[in-house]
C-alpha cells in the first residue's frame, strides 16, 4: 500500500491547527459584555423571557419586543425582531432565568456541547480521517470552519440544524420516513430546508417528503399552541415584511448567497434566476442515479446558494458534505480533490478579517458545489467509481 505523502500528513495537522489560532482572539473576548451585547442571542433571549412571564401572544409584535429588550438586555436601540418559529423560543425560556450576559456564556457552553456530540456522531462516518494524523484534526477542523465558530460567537442556533442534518444523514440510507421526520426538526430554518425537499421530492422519495411534511407540522402545530393563531398571523406578515427589508445593501452584504453576489456584481433578477434555477436542476439531474446519504449531501450544498434569505452561520452545515467529502478523497489518495476541498473549509477563515464582504463566501459555496457535482457526474457515467458514502 503506497504511503501518504508526509506534505499531506503535515498540512493536515497544520491547516486544522491555523484556523484555530486565528479565531483565539475572538474566544478571549468571550466573557466581554460587549460581545455579548453585540451578539444575535437577544434574538432568542427576549422571546423565551416573554413566553416565561405571561407574553406569549406578543413575541412577534416588535414595540413589545423592544421594551423588553430595553428592560432585560439592554437600552441600546439595538433591538431586533424574533422571526423564527415559535416552537424554538421554548427552548430559551430556561436561559431567561439568568441575566443576560451569564445566560449567553451558558449558550456559548451549550453549543461548545452540541459541537463535541457532533464530532462524536461525524467521527464513524469519517473513516479515511485517522489515516492523515491524530484524532483532535476532526474536532479542530470543525471548531475551525469559520461558519461554526461565528454560530457560537454570535449566539446563533445554526449547530442544532447541522446535528439534525447529520442525523437524517445516518438514517436516511435505512429510514427515510424516520429521516424526513428529524428533518422536519429543524423547521426553525426552513429557508435552508425547503431546496432540500424540493430536491427529495422530484428525486420521488415520498417516504423522505411525508416524514418531513409530518414533522413540520408537528412542530407548526406546537407553535399555534403556545402563541395563538393571532400571532402566527403576526409571524406571517412579520416575513413579508423581512423579505422587503432584506434588500438593502447593508444586510445583504452580510448574506453569503448568490443574492447578494449578484447585487454586488450590479446583476439583476433575471441572471441571478437563471444560475439560481441551474444549480438547481443540475443537481436534480446527478441525483438520479445517487444513493440517499449523496444526494442529502448534494441537496444540503444546493440549500447554501440558492436561497432568498441565508447569512453567514447559516453555512455551519456545510461542514457535513465537505467534511465527507474530503474524507472521500482520502480513501481514494485523490490528494488533490482533498486539497481543493479542504481550501473551501480554510478559505472562510479570511472574512475574519473581512466581515462587511460575507457575500463573497458564495464564490466558496459554489467552487465547493462544482467540485462535487463534477465528482457525482463522473460516478454517474462510470458505475465502476461508485463507492459508499456511509460506512456504518
Amino acid at each position: 500500500m503506497k504511503p501518504i505523502p508526509y506534505y499531506v500528513l503535515a498540512l493536515a495537522m497544520a491547516v486544522p491547527a491555523i484556523l484555530v489560532g486565528i479565531e483565539i482572539p475572538s474566544w478571549l473576548a468571550l466573557r466581554s459584555q460587549t460581545l455579548a451585547l453585540q451578539s444575535d442571542f437577544r434574538v432568542f433571549y427576549t422571546p423565551g423571557y416573554m413566553l416565561r412571564t405571561g407574553q406569549r401572544k406578543n413575541i412577534y409584535d416588535f414595540p413589545t419586543i423592544r421594551r423588553n429588550q430595553d428592560q432585560k438586555v439592554a437600552a441600546d436601540d439595538a433591538a431586533v425582531p424574533f422571526v423564527h418559529p415559535a416552537y424554538e423560543a421554548v427552548f430559551f425560556i430556561p436561559f431567561s432565568f439568568l441575566p443576560y450576559g451569564a445566560a449567553y456564556v451558558v449558550w456559548v457552553g451549550v453549543n461548545l456541547v452540541i459541537l463535541a456530540l457532533i464530532c462524536f456522531l461525524l467521527r464513524p462516518c469519517l473513516p479515511n480521517l485517522p489515516a492523515i494524523g491524530p484524532k483532535w484534526i476532526l474536532p479542530a477542523a470543525l471548531l475551525g470552519f469559520m461558519p461554526i465558530a461565528f454560530t457560537i460567537l454570535e449566539g446563533q442556533d445554526s449547530l442544532f440544524l447541522l446535528l439534525i442534518l447529520i442525523l437524517v444523514y445516518r438514517n436516511i440510507g435505512s429510514n427515510e420516513l424516520q429521516a424526513g421526520m428529524l428533518l422536519g426538526l429543524g423547521m426553525f430554518r426552513f429557508q435552508v430546508l425547503l431546496p432540500i425537499v424540493v430536491l427529495f421530492l422530484l428525486w420521488r422519495s415520498l417516504k423522505f417528503v411525508a416524514g418531513w411534511i409530518v414533522s413540520a407540522a408537528a412542530v407548526f402545530s406546537v407553535s399555534v399552541v403556545v402563541t395563538g393563531v393571532a400571532a402566527q398571523m403576526q409571524y406571517a406578515s412579520l416575513l413579508r415584511a423581512i423579505g422587503s427589508v432584506s434588500s438593502f445593501w447593508l444586510l445583504l452584504r452580510r448574506m453569503p448567497n448568490l443574492r447578494s453576489l449578484f447585487a454586488a456584481w450590479g446583476f439583476g433578477i433575471v441572471p441571478l434566476a437563471l444560475v439560481s434555477i441551474s444549480i438547481f436542476l443540475v443537481a436534480a439531474l446527478i441525483g438520479v442515479r445517487q444513493n440517499a446519504q449523496q444526494r442529502l449531501l448534494l441537496a444540503v450544498s444546493v440549500s447554501t446558494l440558492i436561497p432568498y434569505y441565508l447569512f453567514f452561520h447559516d453555512l455551519s452545515v456545510l461542514a457535513l458534505p465537505v467534511l465527507l467529502a474530503i474524507n472521500e478523497a482520502i480513501g481514494r489518495k485523490d490528494w488533490l480533490r482533498a486539497a481543493l476541498v479542504s481550501a473551501v473549509l480554510s478559505g472562510f477563515a479570511i472574512f475574519w478579517f473581512a466581515r462587511d464582504k460575507f457575500y463573497l463566501g458564495a464564490l466558496f459555496t459554489l467552487f465547493f458545489y462544482a467540485t462535487q457535482a463534477t465528482g457525482l457526474w463522473k460516478q454517474r457515467k462510470d458505475p465502476k467509481m461508485v463507492e459508499a458514502i456511509d460506512p456504518l
